[in-house]
């Protein structure tokens, strides 16, 4: 069952490096609306407008990843607000990321580009929300694209799926607009 998980993580890191690929080819007027969702968010947003890491309580953390941790900023200041909470001994993590404003509209995820492969073909979510992959959710709050990751090997895609899910809508409401 091991090579099962494995193989689910190794599904989102393949579909977020395909995403990245896809986001970066074609020119400027061939861009998408999916690949603006997640370019770097223009120097008159402010990277601290949001905290990330404020919106999970340590509850809520601990209780995926069996201890408590303390949210790490991540991304190097490439998003405008991204978090994540890793267990040292196991590796296992929960990442948060807030998008751009403006990223969405109508509080509508925009479809995925035409041109991504079958397999890395998001499917539908509960709420406007999509999977990317085994435990990882993208949804639209405050007209901005965001995602959370729950990525615990001891839980199944669909135990991910849920979790992330719920962690969703614990965050949405706290977006601002």
């Amino acid at each position: 069952m091991g090579e099962f998980r494995t193989r689910d993580v190794c599904s989102v890191m393949v579909f977020t490096a395909l995403c990245c690929a896809v986001a970066s080819c074609g020119s400027s007027a061939e861009r998408t609306q999916s690949s603006v969702a997640h370019s770097v968010a223009p120097s008159s947003v402010s990277a601290s407008a949001i905290d990330a890491c404020s919106l999970l309580s340590a509850d809520d953390v601990a209780a995926l990843l069996n201890t408590t941790v303390e949210g790490q900023p991540t991304g190097g200041g490439l998003a405008p607000s991204d978090c994540t909470w890793e267990n040292p001994t196991t590796y296992e993590s929960v990442s948060v990321e807030i998008g751009t404003p403006g990223t969405v509209v109508n509080n509508t995820l925009p479809p995925p580009p035409p041109d991504l492969p079958e397999v890395a073909t998001p499917t539908r979510g509960p709420d406007g929300m999509r999977f990317l992959g085994s435990g990882t959710v993208e949804f639209p709050a405050s007209g901005r694209s965001n995602t959370v990751q729950v990525a615990v090997l001891r839980m199944s895609g669909d135990e991910c799926n849920a979790a992330a899910v719920e962690l969703a809508r614990k965050i949405a409401p706290q977006i601002p607009n």
